[in-house]
């Protein structure tokens, strides 16, 4: 019987793609394709709906198919993570046993996670030829060349794909051991997305939504203000530090020391407002609000500092609506520098 494939790079390939000019951002790959040249891992083949899991002949994969230009592919996404059930009252070899499989389990998602990113870059480089040369990602997809879905897939990939050297490295010395590491020394910013445990996803949001309601208790601005913070280079310093809080702009370090990072918090706030701006025209033009799935709902709406731990997808919907209506008339900053209640247009 064949074996299959395994994600491995050859001097040739590295010659040809790696050190060529029109191959740039593949460095981070070589992390990859050197691990998993050790492994006998299934290749992984993409599918338009999820990644599945296949032991047979690895083809290319086709672009992200028109039939959902809102979601992006579940490939830049975390994969599900299923860990064993505990049973009560462990003996030696039982304890042995379950945190084994626990690590186990855990590596084999950390494995899939990194292959994702492998697999997207793949589809990444296909849309490539598709972006007009001279023009940004945002300007592509403002002229339709890029639909909501290809968008953040290529922004997610680019982002991950420069994670995985210190990620892999992390990986590769600690084993099953990452998510301990990972979780209790902060290393969030050094894991790609798709490798996000869930208690990793969890804590990171609990923590910053928490530090957005103390910034909201300093007060916020008036509602006739609202449509008046249209100019980020123009915004007072309370707004500029609330607005950097709420977002997670900016590390809690800088609170402690009692000093707030202007410059660089509003060149982030600027990209962010420009980032925001977009994804609201393609949600509009690709579907709108109501065709979002759940988790690209929670993400959008984290994006956008509104909360959505413990609560309803439903409300969480409504109020990503009660957002979109409240464009029309406000800026991006006025409706960040408030919560959804106090979103009404003073006359």
């Amino acid at each position: 019987m064949q074996k299959p494939p395994t994600l491995c790079v050859s001097k040739s390939y590295i010659h040809r793609h790696l050190l060529s000019s029109s191959s740039q951002g593949l460095l981070p790959f070589l992390t990859l394709a050197l691990y998993s040249s050790s492994t006998k891992a299934p290749a992984i083949l993409y599918d338009s709906k999820h990644s599945t899991t296949v032991s047979h002949r690895q083809t290319s994969p086709p672009p992200v198919k028109s039939s959902d230009a809102l979601n992006p592919p579940a490939s830049t996404l975390p994969p599900p993570l299923t860990l064993p059930n505990r049973p009560p009252n462990l003996s030696g070899t039982q304890r042995f046993t379950f945190y084994y499989q626990t690590g186990k389990a855990y590596l084999s998602f950390y494995k899939s996670g990194v292959k994702s990113i492998y697999q997207n870059y793949k589809i990444l480089r296909q849309l490539r030829p598709r972006i007009p040369r001279g023009k940004s990602f945002e300007q592509a997809l403002r002229d339709g060349a890029l639909s909501r879905a290809e968008y953040h897939l290529i922004k997610r990939t680019r982002r991950d794909a420069f994670r995985i050297p210190l990620f892999g490295l992390v990986l590769a010395i600690c084993g099953e051991f990452t998510p301990l590491v990972v979780v209790f020394m902060g290393l969030n910013g050094a894991v790609p997305r798709t490798c996000h445990i869930p208690r990793q996803i969890d804590g990171a949001r609990e923590k910053g939504e928490a530090r957005r309601r103390k910034s909201f208790r300093h007060g916020t601005v008036a509602g006739d203000e609202m449509g008046k913070l249209d100019d980020v280079q123009k915004l007072p310093k309370p707004i500029l530090t609330h607005v950097g809080r709420s977002l997670g702009l900016y590390s809690s370090l800088w609170d402690k020391v009692g000093v707030t990072p202007s410059m660089l918090l509003l060149w982030r706030i600027r990209k962010a407002v420009d980032r925001i701006e977009v994804d609201d025209f393609a949600i509009q033009r690709d579907g709108g609000v109501k065709q979002l799935s759940e988790e690209e709902l929670k993400l959008a709406a984290e994006e956008r500092g509104l909360d959505v731990v413990g609560k309803p997808i439903g409300e969480i919907r409504l109020v990503l609506v009660k957002w979109t209506e409240a464009r029309k008339w406000a800026p991006i900053i006025g409706l960040l520098s408030r919560r959804p209640s106090a979103w009404s247009r003073e006359r």
